[in-house]
């Protein structure tokens, strides 16, 4: 009796992917950038290849013209059909646009496997030609694991998907950090905590959070990009902006010594996805307290789970509120800090989501 072959996972990214993986490697950044390859592997039943992101230059500048982002590796990949089974870009669209039409004209036949995190296309749309558009190219998909059981069922309804065969295809996975590499960063008795600390470059609003510590003494440290860099008149004496590059292993000292993570989140309705699911990681990974602006289509709720404090979108008063309840109430700090511990074990890590991701990959037909 012939062996079954482990399925050939091609993975694609946005950025370097090769480089996530090699930090890893070397201690200095989770598994869990590398979009659960380290996961699958460790389990056994699937084989992981990175595919290099960038080989022809010219071709992105192309691509970009026309709106297609990462044109070289989408032509690259039609001519290395031969060395894998199914297709994985956890950006979904982003990586695949080309891939996608290809597929629907019948020229390209490779399964393809995706993550989504915000909605697909125009899934939000009132328009009812878009919404059916968006339908009919997200089930040029074979496999679809949302990121967020709400983004999945706003998808459901809005897209009208009622067909057994594509619910079939849909699967949630909850997205998150990996245990090994934070096990050697945890918190410490005795550490000092001297600030509030708030990072991140996607729908940030840190123009809220600013206001709301103008209002009070407490340190605050912003680490952003130039793009997200909070265009304000001036910045009180207890609030401090990093817009410049910083390696994520000397970003997680700030974390370690911060008092509790910051979130603050400001985009349209219509986009509305897992926003801040990249900055929970590290919440829970480090045990740390969490005030965070609402966001329904997250699926760990931190409010709920019993380590953070929702507050509204532009909410001054509620951030001031928060804040200050996790500086000056010992308990409730301790409170947050031991159950955001306890969902990154129970609920929210890598070794999950490697779990549900293998699933995923072994139901999809391989051609």
């Amino acid at each position: 009796m012939k062996v079954k072959e482990k399925p050939r996972l091609l993975l694609v990214n946005n950025y370097n992917m090769e480089k996530a993986y090699h930090l890893w490697e070397k201690g200095e950044s989770g598994s869990h950038h590398v979009w659960g390859k380290v996961e699958l592997e460790k389990r056994g039943k699937v084989e992981v290849e990175i595919f290099p992101h960038e080989k022809y230059r010219i071709l992105n500048k192309i691509g970009n013209v026309f709106k297609v982002k990462h044109l070289d590796q989408q032509l690259r990949i039609l001519f290395y059909g031969k060395h894998y089974d199914i297709l994985y870009a956890p950006y979904s669209l982003s990586n695949t646009r080309l891939l996608i039409v290809l597929k629907l004209l019948g020229i390209y036949r490779k399964p393809i496997l995706v993550t989504i995190h915000q909605p697909f296309m125009k899934t939000n749309s009132t328009n009812k030609f878009y919404r059916w558009l968006s339908k009919k190219f997200l089930f040029q998909y074979d496999g679809i694991i949302f990121l967020s059981e709400k983004l999945k069922e706003i998808a459901v309804k809005s897209l009208n998907i009622t067909d057994k065969d594509q619910l079939d295809k849909i699967d949630t996975a909850q997205w998150g950090p990996d245990t090994k590499f934070y096990n050697k960063i945890t918190n410490k008795e005795g550490d000092k905590l001297n600030y509030f600390i708030s990072a991140g470059h996607t729908s940030r609003d840190y123009v809220t959070l600013i206001e709301a510590f103008k209002k009070m003494e407490h340190q605050l440290k912003i680490f952003c990009t130039p793009k997200s860099k909070p265009q304000v008149d001036s910045l009180p004496p207890n609030v401090s902006i990093n817009a410049s590059f910083i390696p994520y292993e000397q970003l997680l000292k700030f974390y370690k010594e911060s008092i509790a993570i910051l979130i603050p989140l400001k985009y349209p309705l219509v986009q509305e996805g897992c926003q801040g699911m990249t900055s929970l990681q590290d919440v829970v990974a480090l045990g740390k307290p969490t005030v965070i602006t609402e966001n329904p289509c997250i699926n760990i709720d931190a409010a709920k789970e019993g380590f953070g404090i929702t507050v509204g979108k532009g909410d001054v008063q509620g951030w001031i509120d928060a804040v200050e309840l996790i500086a000056n109430d010992k308990a409730v700090f301790q409170r947050m800090s031991d159950q955001a511990k306890a969902v990154y074990k129970g609920k929210f890590n890598a070794e999950l989501f490697g779990e549900k991701l293998e699933k995923a990959v072994l139901k999809i037909p391989l051609r």
